[in-house]
């Protein structure tokens, strides 16, 4: 008989552990996956803002300093790789180089499929050197935590007069 209670014991000891165990294995499945889907999003975000570093650098100087194309041409459309992401916003910055104070940056978003031009400056035409910011911003994973990725390059007038 008391044999009997022992094994019961035993018993009840190993099934703890084992439960125990497989609640392990299933909390770090679940950690490993977000994870997994952090890093998707990650990768999806950069590849999505080289594609669009890629489409500006084929526009003309007029055209790069121009929000209103950059938003026709540029934006009008997603990239491939932006379609898995959560409410992406894209942003695209033009201004001068070097930044001067007070100088209206060219602006133009696409946020939500809704492209917007939110501000012009026509005096960027008669810069020799401009700098593009390309943001992107989204909804990632866990719990809709805001992430976002963003580069920067320079483009330089290819008139005879662009002397540095």
């Amino acid at each position: 008989m008391r044999n009997q209670g022992l094994a019961l014991l035993e018993t009840m000891a190993a099934v703890a552990m084992v439960g125990s165990f497989i609640a392990i294995i299933i909390t770090m499945s679940s950690n490993l996956l977000g994870l997994l889907r952090t890093s998707k999003d990650n990768i999806s975000a950069s590849q999505s803002i080289q594609q669009r570093v890629e489409q500006l650098r084929l526009l003309s100087w007029a055209g790069i300093n121009d929000p209103q194309r950059i938003a026709e041409d540029i934006l009008a459309f997603p990239t491939p790789s932006s379609t898995g992401l959560a409410a992406p916003i894209e942003t695209v910055t033009v201004s001068p180089w070097p930044a001067e104070a007070g100088f209206v940056p060219a602006k133009a978003v696409r946020d939500k499929g809704v492209v917007t031009v939110v501000s012009t400056n026509s005096n960027l035409m008669s810069r020799l050197l401009v700098r593009v910011d390309v943001s992107l911003t989204w909804s990632g994973f866990p719990k809709k935590r805001d992430r976002a990725r963003a580069t920067s390059f320079l483009v330089a007038h290819p008139g005879p007069s662009a002397k540095f």
